[in-house]
Order: structure tokens, then sequence, then C-alpha cells
């Protein structure tokens, strides 16, 4: 026999915002399980005589936000399997709600269950409309207790929700401040309902003092930078300067012309420029140099984008699959205790990925300029005095 769980949607607001087909349904129960009893429509509800039980003691026996939604399902699951039910969310059960998604992807293994959509309002329209911005623009939504840095994108609209708290916002702020400045304006959002709300415009570093102002059904809208400094930490924005160089119509005369060959020397000069910042312990001038040398590769990935045959992505790409296959102690299930046993593990990691055996001459020339570079790299010398030591195998004794 199959069981029905029945997820309503109570909308944004009040119960005078409840489609009548909902609330006519609701007023048909006897009990109705609702994920929190923190919703004006469950206090109105109540009133008529609607029996709620709620799932608000599971925020309080979890540490963590997906353990809570394990536990509602959880018992969901359980009294679904004894008779029909109706679980009621905030908003709209497609929006932000995880419970959701964990329901219907048990219903999916379990035929004895079965799972019904029963959509109320959601917030997303309200929120656009108190901010005055089209969504058409382009937006992110992301929930507050499960952000990441990754997920944040500066290009467009962001939008997150579940912000209750002040230690909420105080996390959002640290996260947000990843990618955003720390004066970037941001509008937190409560009580969003037709064209009525309270939104408060704040800088992003002040996100976290209006205490008052967040509960659960509380966001924060972060407007798309236009700024363009701001986009000088980003890896496509920097993608996209040095193809600009490259390309042969607008490009810089002398980077346009350059080639794999041509650019060779460049990589080795900047390698020891960095080396010289390694050994003198200089913070900034290693990131001007590691800089440099990202400029190398990005050329080298731009000329072969421009020459159709080579694009920066499938080098990331391939870096990630080799990282990823080389490290199946870190990535899967291997087990390496011992130096030796990260030794095997490299070993079998290339030995599949069928490379033929070859003379390792970078080896030896690593070794080699090394061990001139620290030979040389305390000594007091101009270009003609180290280029003779050089030449002469590293004897300072033999100059002229």
């Amino acid at each position: 026999m199959t069981n029905k769980i029945t997820i309503v949607g109570l909308g944004n607001y009040g119960v005078d915002d409840l489609p009548l087909g909902i609330y006519k349904f609701l007023k048909q129960q006897t009990l109705v399980y609702t994920r929190t009893l923190e919703h004006p429509v469950i206090q109105d509800l109540t009133m008529e005589g609607i029996q709620f039980d709620s799932f608000d003691q599971a925020y309080q026996n979890n540490q963590s936000f997906e353990e809570v939604y394990e536990s509602i399902v959880s018992q969901l699951i359980s009294a679904v399997n004894e008779r029909d039910i109706v679980y009621t969310v905030p908003g709209h059960p497609r929006v932000a709600e995880t419970t959701t998604v964990k329901l219907e992807q048990y219903a999916q293994t379990h035929a004895d269950v079965e799972v019904e959509i029963l959509g109320g309002k959601s917030f997303i329209d309200d929120i656009f409309e108190a901010i005055k911005v089209d969504p058409n623009d382009g937006f992110t939504m992301l929930d507050a207790t499960d952000i990441q840095t990754e997920q944040l994108n500066i290009r467009t609209h962001t939008l997150v929700t579940q912000v209750y708290s002040s230690m909420v916002a105080g996390d959002l702020k640290v996260t947000l401040m990843e990618r955003y400045s720390d004066e970037q304006m941001v509008y937190i959002v409560d009580g969003a309902r037709n064209n009525k709300a309270n939104v408060i415009a704040t800088p992003l570093y002040e996100l976290d003092h209006y205490s008052d102002a967040f509960n659960n059904i509380t966001s924060v809208f972060i407007p798309k930078v236009e700024k363009e400094v701001a986009y000088y930490s980003d890896f496509d924005y920097a993608v996209s300067i040095i193809e600009r160089l490259v390309d042969e119509e607008t490009g810089c005369p002398w980077d346009k012309v350059q080639t794999h060959h041509t650019l060779k020397r460049y990589l080795l000069e900047e390698t020891f420029e960095l080396f010289e910042a390694i050994d003198n312990e200089d913070d900034w001038h290693m990131i001007e140099e590691l800089g440099d040398i990202l400029l190398q590769v990005l050329l080298h990935a731009s000329i072969g984008k421009k020459e159709g045959y080579i694009d920066i992505y499938e080098v990331i790409q391939s870096l990630s699959e080799k990282m990823i296959r080389r490290h199946p102690h870190v990535f899967n299930d291997a087990k390496a205790e011992t130096e030796e046993d990260l030794k095997n593990i490299w070993s079998d990691a290339k030995s599949k990925e069928g490379k033929k055996q070859r003379v390792k001459f970078e080896k030896v020339f690593a070794d080699h300029f090394l061990a001139l570079y620290d030979k040389t790299k305390n000594m007091s010398l101009s270009e003609a005095d180290l280029k003779q030591i050089l030449e002469q195998g590293g004897k300072r004794d033999e100059i002229r």
C-alpha cells in the first residue's frame, strides 16, 4: 500500500495571502506536521482550531542543520508509513526547502511512499519588489547555513536565505568578505509581503550589527558588483586581460606576436626571481613573482586558445584530474602511512597513465642550476661576473 505525504507551502506571510484552495485543504486536517511554528500563518490557523505538531525541538537537539533535516525527514517517514500525512513549510516547498528535497529523494527509491506538493507563494517575488531589482538581470540564491566561498558569483545579484540570527549573519559576513569589499552595500530584507518590507541598507562589515532584524524569514541581498576594480582578484577577469593582450586586432604589439618558443626564457627568469623572494622571506615579493609565473601560464594558454588548440580550463581540468588520480589516499580509499606508501601510490598512479619511461633531464638540470644558484645567491656580483662564474661551473676564483 502507498501512503502519501502532502507538503504544503504556507507562503511568505499571513493567512490572508494563503491561496483559498490550500486554506480549505488545511482546514480539513485534524493534525498537520510543520517544520516550525515560527510563521504567521501557523499562528493564524492555530487560532482557528487546526492542531500543528512541529519539529522546532529538532533544532535544539541537533548540532548541525544537516542533522536537523535528517531528523525531521526520518520522523516524517515513520509517520507516513502508518497513514497519509500533511507537512507544512514556509514559503513554497520547492524554494530553499531541504526537507522537500530529501523526502522526494526517499520517495524515488521507495514505492510505498508518494510525495505531493501544494505550492504556497514564494518569498522571492516579494524580496525583489522590496529592493526594486529585476531578477531577470540574473541572481544566485544560497542558504546562509550552508554557504561556501566558491559558490559566490560577484557578476550576478545574490540572495541569501535563512539568515535567522546575528550569529548566522556574522558567519555570512566573514564568508562574503572573501569575495566582496568590506564596503559593499548589502540589504537585510525582513517581512517582505507584496510591496511592503523592512529593508536595511548597510555596508557589509556592519551586516551582523542589526540583531533585531534577523528571524526565520530574513534574507540578505547583495547586488552584483559594478566596479571594475573589484574584479582584479577574479581569475576569469585575469584570463580576459591576457586574452585581450594577445588578440591579433586589439592586443599589445609585443604580447600578440609572442609564441610558446619566444616565451620559454621568461618562465626561467620569473622562477629565479621567485627563488630570491623565497630566500628573502619577502611575502609581498612572492605574491608579485607568483603572479608573474601565473602570467606565463596564462600567456601560453591564451596563445594556444588563439591558435585553436589550448584553453586555460583544459589546463585546469588536466591538473585537477592528475591531482585526484595521484592522491587516492586523500580523495579515495587508499591508505598511506609512510613515505614509502606514498611512493608506491604515486608510482602506481603514474604507471596507469600509460606514460613511457624516459630520462628525466629536467631533474638533472634542476639539480645543476639549483646548486649553482645556492652557491652564488649571496655573492656580490655584477651580471658579467655571474655569467663568467656560471660559464666556469661556479668557480669564483677564476674571475678576471
